[in-house]
């Protein structure tokens, strides 16, 4: 017969064992999407020379690509590069919606004259960035 302190021992240690595996299903799974979205080495583009076709060189294009090789690999960037600027499209907007949730609770912290000073500086700050985006 089951006492009931022995039930109670064999509920916890199935509970963090239940727990312990669904935290790693999680944290599997986060990892296999992060996995997944950063670009391989070989995709990366080189700041430098273009092709002769106009894109960008890759590192992949210092080792000797046969023609096919290049189609194929020119086909896997396109693929990626779509799928990446898709990621970047659902990305934006929430990274937008936490950093203005971020401002506003700063701003509750502040004093009125710190407040206002705070926004000055985040106007300056984003006038920045806009200046830098559009001169890329």
């Amino acid at each position: 017969m089951i006492t009931a302190s022995t039930l109670k021992a064999k509920i916890v240690a199935g509970s963090a064992l239940v727990l312990l595996f669904g935290s790693g299903i999680v944290v599997g799974l986060a990892w296999d999407e992060t996995a997944s979205v950063n670009p391989s080495a070989e995709v990366r583009e080189d700041a430098g020379s273009r092709t002769e076709g106009g894109r960008r060189r890759l590192i992949v294009d210092n080792v000797g690509l046969s023609a096919v090789q290049k189609t194929n690999v020119d086909s896997l960037v396109v693929f990626h590069r779509h799928r990446m600027s898709q990621l970047d499209k659902e990305f934006q907007p929430r990274y937008r919606s936490l950093i203005a949730d971020l401002r506003e609770e700063i701003k509750q912290v502040l004093t009125d004259d710190q407040r206002a000073q705070y926004d000055v500086l985040l106007a300056e700050r984003d006038a920045e960035r806009r200046r830098g985006d559009s001169g890329r």
